[in-house]
């Protein structure tokens, strides 16, 4: 039975008693269709080989990038992984994810900026049969988000829903129909308990009640008043080195 595994690669937390590494940022492997998706690199490229090593992924496995939108939590490990690959790489983002600059010089090195083929965000995209692309949500940070197609319902993974994540879930219902599980982070970082309330709400009433798996932006506060909302055991967390896997 044909089968989806989404690894988290970076995250703010990480598996306990474990050498994996958490650091701000976020990225996710998607494994579906034979073909390996990075979203996102996180911001470290240190901890985000350190952590591809402990976990077994080779960059050269890895068929395309994702990038979320131009933050360099988000695309701050680009270089670093591009630099242990010797092929280059397709990377899909919204086109004004390029300006993101580190502080202190460029993002990219020029002998890793080579290896890029990048892809403009602008509608959907299908990256493969079950695999797609959202296109920016709200034109706020021009964020994209992952869906997966099943049979239960469609996937949601979201980087940090900068742009709603009940507008990114809408946009997703009016192509999929049912939303099946919700996965990343939703910028709930010092929203109060009301206003969580509501989301939790929203999502029971309008979206199903999808699965909830977060991390990242959500910040562990944000899951705690979600957990609230919710019962403890229907928000789960989504630390480095735990995997999920879903039927197609």
């Amino acid at each position: 039975m044909a089968r989806v595994r989404i690894l988290s690669i970076y995250d703010d937390g990480a598996k306990v008693n474990t050498p994996l590494i958490g650091g701000k940022g976020k990225s996710l492997l998607i494994d579906v269709d034979g073909e390996k998706t990075l979203f996102d690199t996180g911001l470290r490229g240190r901890y985000l080989l350190h952590n591809m090593d402990q976990l077994g992924v080779d960059a050269d496995s890895v068929n395309r990038i994702v990038i979320s939108h131009g933050s360099i939590n988000h695309m701050g490990g680009l270089d670093s992984f591009l630099g242990k690959r010797e092929e280059s790489v397709d990377v899909y983002t919204e086109s004004s994810s390029w300006e993101c600059k580190r502080r202190f010089g460029t993002l990219l090195s020029p002998e890793n900026s080579v290896k890029i083929n990048m892809h403009d965000v602008q509608d959907w995209i299908q990256l493969s049969e079950h695999l797609f692309i959202t296109p920016p949500v709200n034109q706020i940070a021009n964020e994209v988000a992952l869906v997966v197609k099943t049979s239960k319902g469609a996937i949601v993974i979201s980087a940090c829903a900068h742009g709603g994540i009940v507008d990114t879930l809408a946009l997703v219902k009016e192509k999929f129909g049912r939303i099946h599980a919700l996965i990343g982070g939703l910028h709930l970082n010092k929203v109060k308990q009301p206003v969580v309330n509501i989301l939790a709400e929203e999502l029971r009433e309008n979206y199903g009640n999808p699965e909830l798996y977060l991390n990242g932006c959500t910040t562990g506060e944000g899951i705690q008043k979600l957990r609230a909302a919710f019962t403890k055991d229907w928000v789960q967390d989504l630390f480095v080195g735990y995997e999920l896997e879903f039927v197609l």
